[in-house]
C-alpha cells in the first residue's frame, strides 16, 4: 500500500469508528423486528475434514476472545464432518463467543468480507448446529444476523474485489432471502456480481489473480451464488452462468496427475476431494485446455509427463495481494508424482513467510544477484511495469515453450529468456536459459524438488540423480556448470516441509550467457 493510500485508509477507519461504533448506530441496527427463525436455508455443499474438526474440539479450551479458525465456514464445515452432538455444541459455543464479544461494530469483524462470510456460514450450517439449540440461542443468533446484514447493506463498499467481494455478495443474498425488504440487497448483490466478473474473469476463463488456488476459491463462491439463485427460483444471470462455464476448464488446466493444483502466485495444492466437489457442482463438461493466453500459462503434456509454465507478469494492482515474483518459473510432474516444483506458501503465513515464499528464489527459475525479478511489497503485492512474452511451438515433433521477461532490466540491464522442450514420449525435458545483458552479473538457477524426491550428485557435480517415491530415476545434467544441492522447503499442503533444491551459480558474460540442461528419465535395464 502506497503512503498516500495508507493515510486515506487510516482516515477512513477513523471516520468509520466514530460513525459505526457509536451506541446510536447500534440502536439503529437493532431497530425493526427480526424474524423468529430463518425461512431460507440452503445447506453448504462443500466437504469438510473430520480430523480437523476433532482437532478443533480437542484443542485447548475455547476462549471467546480467541476464535478457533480464521473463517467461520471452515470451522463449521469441519465440525459438520464430525457430525456429533459434541461438534454441534462446539459450533454453538463458537458462535456464542462471537456474539458475546463482537455484537458492536469493529473494523475487522464487521468488514464487508467478514460479514458476508459469517452470514453465509451461519445460515449455511444452520440446520446442523441448531438441531437441539435452546430458543434463546436461536433468538440471539437470528437477531444478530439481521443486524449484521443491515450493516452490510448500508456500508457495502462500491468496488469490493476478489474473495471479499464474493463473500459480501453471498452474505447480501442470504440475508436478502431471509429478511424483509431483501429486494434492495438482491439488486445490490447482482450489480456487484456483474461488475466483479467483468473486471476479474479473463477472456480465457482464468481469474485475474493468476493463482490456481484463488481460481478454485472464486469458482466455488460463484457456484454458491448460482445455487442461491436456483433455490430462490430466480433466473441465474447470464454473466454468472457463462463465467462458471469458462472457469471450469481453467481449473482442469491447473490440475496435476495427483489431483491437486499447481503452485503459482500463492495458495497450495488444495485437496482432491474439494476440487472434485467443485467440478461436480459446476455441472459443466469440458476438455482440458492447452493454453491460457490471457492468464499467461502453458500446459504441455507428452506421454505421462506434464509441464506447466508461468509466462506472464504478476497480476495487476488490486489483484496482486498474494502474488509471487516467480517470473518464468515452471513445474514438472509425471503421472501422480510431482518432481520439479515451486515452493508455495504455508497457510496463514505472516509477512516474513510471505516475503520468503514469494521470492524469485522460491521458484524453479533464475535469479540475478540474489534479487527478486519483481519487487515484493511487505504488506502484500508486487511492483509492476514488467514486460513478458511467451510463445509455444513444435520443434521436430516435440512441444516447446519459450518465455522472456525483463524483470531485471531496470536494475541490471538484463533480460532472461527460457526455452523448455518436452520430448514427444515425455521422458526428456530440455531447457536452455539465456541471460542477455551488457554487464556481467552473478546468477543462480534453481530446480526445487518435491519432498518425495530424493537427490544425489554424481560425476563430480555435473549430474544430479533424482529418485521418485515409486522408484523411477531421473538425471539432471547441466553443461559447463557444476550442480549444487541444498535444503529447501515445500508448502503445498499448507505446512512447511523439508525438501531439497538443485542449483547452479555463476557469472554472466557480456552479451549472451547460455545455460543448457536436460532432465531425462532413466531407462530400465
Amino acid at each position: 500500500m502506497k503512503p498516500a493510500e495508507k493515510i486515506l485508509h487510516k482516515v477512513r477507519r477513523s471516520i468509520e469508528s466514530v460513525a459505526y461504533g457509536s451506541p446510536l448506530y447500534h440502536k439503529l441496527l437493532s431497530s425493526g423486528e427480526a424474524p423468529d427463525r430463518l425461512s431460507f436455508v440452503l445447506a453448504d455443499p462443500w466437504p469438510g475434514h473430520a480430523d480437523q474438526g476433532l482437532s478443533l474440539i480437542n484443542a485447548q479450551p475455547f476462549l471467546f476472545d480467541s476464535p478457533p479458525a480464521p473463517h467461520p465456514a471452515t470451522a463449521l464445515r469441519n465440525l459438520r464432518a464430525v457430525g456429533t452432538a459434541q461438534a454441534r455444541g462446539y459450533a454453538m459455543q463458537m458462535i456464542g463467543g462471537w456474539l458475546q464479544n463482537n455484537e458492536r461494530w469493529n473494523d475487522v469483524e464487521w468488514s464487508a468480507g467478514a460479514l458476508g462470510e459469517r452470514i453465509a456460514a451461519w445460515v449455511g450450517f444452520y440446520d446442523f448446529y441448531t438441531q437441539n439449540a435452546p430458543p434463546e440461542f436461536i433468538d440471539a443468533l437470528v437477531a444478530s444476523l439481521y443486524r449484521q446484514w443491515k450493516h452490510l447493506v448500508r456500508a457495502l463498499p462500491p468496488t469490493l474485489r476478489g474473495r471479499d467481494g464474493l463473500r459480501a455478495i453471498k452474505g447480501l443474498m442470504v440475508g436478502g432471502l431471509n429478511f424483509e425488504d431483501g429486494d434492495k440487497a438482491l439488486g445490490l448483490a447482482f450489480e456487484q456480481l456483474r461488475r466483479l466478473m467483468e473486471e476479474e474473469i479473463m477472456p480465457d476463463g482464468g481469474h485475474i489473480s493468476r493463482s490456481p488456488a484463488r481460481h478454485l476459491l472464486m469458482l466455488r463462491y460463484l457456484i454458491d451464488i448460482r445455487n442461491l439463485f436456483r433455490a430462490a427460483e430466480i433466473e441465474v444471470p447470464d454473466p454468472l452462468r457463462t463465467g462458471i462455464a469458462a472457469m471450469v476448464p481453467v481449473l482442469k488446466f491447473y490440475r496435476y496427475g495427483d489431483g491437486g493444483l499447481g503452485l503459482f502466485h500463492g495458495g497450495g495444492e488444495e485437496t482432491s476431494l474439494m476440487i472434485d466437489a467443485v467440478l461436480t457442482q459446476a455441472e459443466i463438461k469440458s476438455r482440458v485446455l492447452r493454453r491460457l493466453p490471457e492468464t499467461g500459462y502453458e500446459r504441455v503434456t507428452a506421454g505421462r509427463s506434464l509441464l506447466v509454465v508461468d509466462g506472464a507478469a504478476p497480476p495487476p494492482r488490486d489483484h496482486d495481494l498474494e502474488a509471487h515474483a516467480g517470473l518464468g518459473s515452471f513445474e514438472f510432474s509425471q503421472g501422480r508424482e510431482r518432481i520439479l516444483v515451486n515452493c508455495g506458501i504455508p497457510d496463514h503465513a505472516d509477512s516474513a513467510w510471505r516475503m520468503a515464499c514469494a521470492a524469485t528464489a522460491a521458484h524453479s527459475t533464475l535469479t540475478i544477484n540474489d534479487i527478486n525479478a519483481a519487487e515484493i511489497i511487505p504488506d502484500g503485492g508486487v511492483v509492476h511495469a514488467i514486460a513478458c512474452d511467451m510463445q509455444r511451438y513444435e520443434l521436430e515433433g516435440n512441444p516447446c515453450v519459450e518465455v522472456m521477461h525483463d524483470g531485471y532490466s531496470a536494475k541490471f540491464g538484463i533480460t532472461h529468456k527460457r526455452h523448455l522442450c518436452l520430448a514427444a514420449d515425455g521422458d526428456t525435458l530440455t531447457g536452455m536459459d539465456t541471460i542477455i545483458g551488457n554487464t556481467p552479473q552473478p546468477f543462480t538457477l534453481r530446480w526445487h524438488l518435491h519432498p518425495q524426491i530424493q537427490a544425489s550428485l554424481t560425476h563430480g557435480g555435473q549430474t544430479a540423480l533424482l529418485r521418485t517415491q515409486s522408484g523411477i530415476g531421473w538425471r539432471l545434467r547441466v553443461d559447463t556448470f557444476p550442480v549444487g544441492m541444498e535444503a529447501g522447503l515445500y508448502c503445498g499442503d499448507g505446512t512447511a516441509q523439508r525438501s531439497q533444491q538443485l542449483k547452479i551459480a555463476g557469472t554472466s558474460c557480456i552479451g549472451e550467457t547460455r545455460i543448457r540442461w536436460t532432465l531425462t528419465r532413466e531407462k530400465k535395464a
